[in-house]
């Protein structure tokens, strides 16, 4: 509700000549307990659709983005992401559970190729990682990568992503994932310190659409953790990790948004 509610005050900040759709759906997510866990999660959850165009700010299924500045295809932008939490079992088993996470930070973006339906980019996000207990928030490091992203939509309204690059990360986000401190040492579980450097490789696909109430899609993404920085924790038990999910919602009526917009704006 509060992320809502910073969207909708962003909005009517700005107060572009715009474009707004809302809607409600639901996902089906398949995801580890964290990269290198053997441990696996199948959760539905709602969610809210907002799919909203504007001269500078753009906030649609890939999150939140703010034209900053655009100079010969090189752009900045807003990127957002986040992890679910997982209670400790497997090799966690009696370590503190994993906390929601949210990361924010800027992207350069550089537009390599873009005629409107087809698109290659080049992406570096660096986000910084923010945990919660919804009693307090704790700050876990920060995240960068560098990849590129192949997009096309055709003609009948399929929207096909490709996104592929790697992942390095800080020690502090390390140690929050993979460090074992001396108070969880076990026979099985050594002692460990992590430090900072590559975490991966990631690849990921997905095909949406949007028809005029429905909006629905899947995803899939793959990480290859070979020789990643913290390959060597006690907590990392295999090479590859898998995510996954489908999804659909339901568009209100396009009076209902427009009516939302002018209360916004």
């Amino acid at each position: 509700m509060k992320k809502q509610l910073v969207l909708f005050l962003t909005l009517s900040a700005l107060g572009y000549t715009s474009e707004l759709d809302l809607g409600i759906g639901v996902g089906d997510i398949y995801y580890p307990d964290y990269l290198g866990s053997n441990h696996t999660n199948n959760l539905i959850v709602p969610f809210p659709f907002i799919d909203y165009h504007s001269e500078k700010l753009d906030i649609d299924t890939d999150g939140i983005k703010q034209q900053l500045f655009s100079i010969d295809g090189l752009s900045m932008r807003l990127s957002l992401s986040g992890s679910l939490p997982v209670n400790s079992s497997g090799a966690r088993e009696g370590m503190d559970d994993l906390d929601p996470a949210g990361e924010i930070g800027p992207a350069l973006v550089y537009r390599l190729y873009d005629d409107g339906a087809f698109s290659f980019k080049l992406d570096l996000p660096i986000r910084a990682v923010v945990s919660t207990d919804f009693e307090g928030v704790d700050y876990r490091g920060y995240l960068y990568e560098f990849k590129a992203k192949i997009e096309y939509k055709s003609e009948q309204g399929y929207l096909f992503q490709l996104h592929t690059g790697g992942v390095w990360t800080d020690k502090r986000y390390n140690n929050y994932i993979y460090g074992v401190e001396q108070e969880h040492v076990t026979p099985t579980r050594e002692y460990y310190k992590a430090q900072a450097g590559y975490s991966g490789y990631k690849t990921s696909f997905g095909i949406s659409k949007k028809f005029e109430r429905v909006w629905a899609g899947a995803y899939i993404r793959h990480y290859d953790l070979t020789d990643t920085i913290c390959g060597d924790s006690p907590l990392k038990e295999r090479n590859s990790a898998i995510y996954g999910g489908v999804f659909v919602a339901y568009l209100f009526d396009k009076s209902f948004s427009k009516r939302v917009k002018e209360w916004i704006e």
